[in-house]
């Protein structure tokens, strides 16, 4: 971003401290929090459609699967009358229950941790595109007599690589000092808010479900061990080496709510105006 001069060659790149003003209208911040609510309401609906008997009623599932075993058996002529052990039979009905079983809480898993993945990443494409939009803002090139161009060096979108994870959304935030007012009336800075630590966490999850092992299963694991499910000492996810095979992670422990909640009220407490500094490279003619 910066002043481009007709002659790429004829300019130069200086550092400078930029302002920039922030603002959120009331309708967006209620379309920013109102998608919470839907996605809670359909993670919730789902659940309860799909997985709240596996979970709640298990035994019931089970007698099912017995039978549906059984029938399978039949069915495919697993079972020679002529030669008709009941041992091997019921080894193949337990086979066949714990392996369909296996399948449901699996699927659980997934959908549980998808849906955590699906939450982060609507909460960092908002962010995202709020900061950027406000950011690029002709009152923002006006007041601080620069041209924002959202075409970088190489041709492409400068918004592809625009603060496009949570550590530079962190550096960012930390950078323009952006506050939230507590309860008591006091500035808060948000990365130190519980908010954003919540966030960070719902982020750590989705990372971790998503790529396995690496820095932030890493970073997960030194913060909130209780989510990683263990034999011995062992961790699941290390036995395993993946993290959306088997069921390695706690999900019974993760609250799709609460995170939720977290990026919702993120945006009930973003103020409608507020401004930063921020140092940049700007271009200008030589």
């Amino acid at each position: 971003m910066g002043k481009r001069s007709n002659n790429p060659k004829d300019s130069v790149t200086e550092k400078r401290n930029l302002n920039f003003k922030f603002y959120l209208n009331s309708f967006a911040k209620d379309q920013y929090v109102r998608i919470y609510d839907v996605l809670k309401d359909t993670h919730d609906y789902t659940f309860k459609a799909v997985y709240e008997r596996l979970n709640t009623r298990t035994d019931e599932v089970e007698a099912e699967l017995v039978k549906e075993a059984e029938n399978v058996l039949i069915d495919f002529n697993y079972i020679d009358p002529d030669y008709f052990d009941y041992g091997d039979y019921a080894d193949s009905i337990r086979e066949y229950v714990y392996e369909r079983l296996d399948e449901q809480f699996l699927m659980h898993y997934q959908f549980e941790l998808m849906s955590l993945s699906n939450l982060y990443q609507v909460f960092e494409q908002q962010l995202r595109k709020w900061l950027y939009e406000a950011m690029t803002h002709h009152f923002n090139e006006y007041i601080n007599q620069v041209k924002f161009t959202h075409i970088d060096n190489k041709n492409k979108n400068a918004y592809d690589n625009f603060f496009n994870n949570f550590g530079k959304l962190t550096d960012l935030f930390t950078a323009l000092k952006l506050t939230f007012t507590n309860p008591f009336g006091d500035e808060e800075l948000i990365v130190e808010t519980d908010i954003w630590k919540m966030i960070r966490e719902c982020n750590l999850l989705s990372n971790t479900y998503k790529h396995g092992s690496g820095y932030s299963s890493t970073n997960l694991y030194e913060a909130y061990p209780q989510y990683f499910k263990k034999v011995n000492s062992t961790r699941l996810m290390d036995l395993y080496r993946t993290t959306n095979l088997e069921r390695v992670l706690d999900v019974d422990k993760i609250s799709f709510e609460k995170y939720s909640n977290a990026m919702k009220e993120f945006w009930e407490s973003m103020k409608e105006h507020q401004n930063g500094t921020l140092l940049m490279n700007v271009r200008t003619s030589s």
